[in-house]
């Protein structure tokens, strides 16, 4: 008897772990409500509130007007996007920056954006592949935001091809990020940044958008789980700010990995050691200060109507029915169809705004977004609550109807304003002329000259003298 029931709990046991060890999300079904997927319409979770490590669906709960999605692609062939220039006037601000002003891409941020991991089982930093700033292959072989935007328009600049540290590939290619980089090394990176990019764009700089995202926090929250550096990230930014007079910064925050059907549940965590010890509340409050943080930096380094503006983004949260094939194995790091969800995960959020919700959508089976016809540009702060589309015969005739007004004086101080460098040549060339031809004229006459320059000096008094003392 007693063998029998040592024999039953063994079997027991094992079956429980065979269970343990099951990746459910490897097959077409749910385990909790007993369907097949293609039958569970609703996610269930049988967790606690507690154990949840995030609420996704609250990671930002603001609203943009305008952003119904009219159209979308899959690949290069099904791209149907329609342009918005010439017919519409964009990139004058922030709030009008379409995907076609795009012409300068870079990254900053930890091994998300060097591309750690992404040639199998090795370290290499597979820069080329990266999501935010890859350009190898195109949108059919690899998916990455600078082959997306190059869908809207070519020769774009800063895109990172190949494999190597920063330092083994060119600074024409604007990538500086590194493995292992936290928030208080952004400041840093920032500058070299801004260097390279002024160094190779050089005067037409003033003139071109640069979308510049920065990808931090998830080996930092990951190693140490504690708040970002608040200091640095204001630096890096302030840094940003004063090199590049057009641009969006994108500050996207730490990964966050799930199931289809365990969406709050971050399957980072276990690979993490001292977050795996944290209970769910804890890891809300740590994520919540960088929450914070995050909108605070969006208030601070936004102004209505201006060239340069930040883009928010606490988590980057992507889903799968089979989560861990975005994985390296055993790892916290995203691999080549990771980066591919990403890819699609901040492409359609920049286009659709915090509406875009990732618990409505398989990131499989969703399409790559068009901008809104209401809304054809970037969502950004600036465009959330209001959105104003301008045609380019609209903005050439204010332009035409300021011109007439200014008349008289504002006319002649306009174009001593816009011709500042050529009015002061102009007067250094009068000058060195004046200089010549009345130097040469003096000179002259003075070899013609048949007395000295004190010679024309004397008194009537002092001749007088003279001629007396002759006599």
């Amino acid at each position: 008897m007693k063998t029998k029931f040592i024999s039953t709990l063994l079997i027991l046991l094992c079956g429980l772990q065979i269970y343990v060890a099951t990746d459910y999300d490897q097959y077409d079904y749910d385990w909790l409500t007993a369907k097949p997927i293609a039958e569970a319409t609703t996610p269930v979770s049988t967790r606690a509130p507690d154990d949840d490590d995030v609420i996704v669906d609250q990671l930002d709960d603001r609203k943009a007007v305008k952003s119904e999605i009219s159209g979308g692609f899959s690949n290069k062939k099904s791209f149907s996007c329609p342009h918005a220039k010439p017919m519409l006037h964009t990139g004058e601000s922030v709030a009008q920056l379409s995907p076609e002003d795009i012409q300068i891409v870079g990254a900053m941020g930890d091994s998300l954006a060097s591309g750690r991991g992404l040639w199998p089982f090795t370290d290499v930093e597979f820069r080329g592949a990266a999501f935010p700033i890859g350009g190898d292959a195109n949108m059919d072989g690899l998916v990455t935001i600078p082959n997306i935007l190059s869908q809207f328009g070519s020769n774009l600049e800063g895109i990172s091809h190949g494999m190597g540290s920063k330092r083994a590939l060119p600074d024409y290619q604007f990538n500086v990020a590194e493995i292992g980089a936290e928030t208080e090394d952004l400041p840093q990176q920032a500058l070299e940044l801004v260097h390279r990019i002024q160094r190779y764009i050089g005067r037409s700089l003033k003139n071109k958008w640069a979308l510049i995202t920065i990808v931090t926090g998830s080996e930092e929250f990951c190693e140490k789980c504690e708040p970002p550096s608040r200091t640095s990230i204001r630096r890096a930014l302030g840094v940003l700010r004063r090199g590049l007079p057009r641009a969006l910064i994108v500050l996207l925050g730490p990964v966050h990995v799930a199931s289809t059907y365990r969406q709050n549940i971050n399957l980072m965590r276990p690979r993490c050691k001292c977050l795996e010890k944290m209970t769910g509340s804890n890891y809300r409050k740590l994520f919540d200060v960088w929450k914070r943080y995050f909108v605070e930096f969006e208030t601070e380094f936004n102004v209505d109507n201006g060239t340069f503006g930040v883009l928010s983004i606490p988590s980057l949260a992507i889903h799968s029915r089979n989560p861990q094939t975005l994985l390296v194995p055993g790892k916290p790091l995203l691999n080549r169809k990771g980066h591919s969800y990403a890819a699609k995960w901040l492409w359609n959020r920049l286009i659709a705004g915090p509406n875009y919700n990732i618990s409505l959508i398989a990131l499989s089976e969703d399409t790559y977004y068009c901008p809104s016809i209401g809304c054809p540009y970037i969502r950004t702060v600036q465009n959330f609550k209001k959105c104003t589309i301008m045609k380019e015969s609209e903005w050439q005739s204010k332009i035409a109807h300021l011109k007439e007004q200014k008349t008289g004086k504002q006319t002649r101080q306009e174009v001593i304003r816009t011709n500042l460098a050529g009015v002061i040549l102009v007067i250094l060339g009068l000058s060195l002329l004046s200089v010549s031809i009345f130097g040469t004229y003096f000179y002259c006459h003075g070899m013609k000259a048949t007395k000295g320059r004190f010679d024309y000096g004397q008194t009537p008094e002092e001749g007088d003298a003279e001629k007396l003392e002759e006599k």
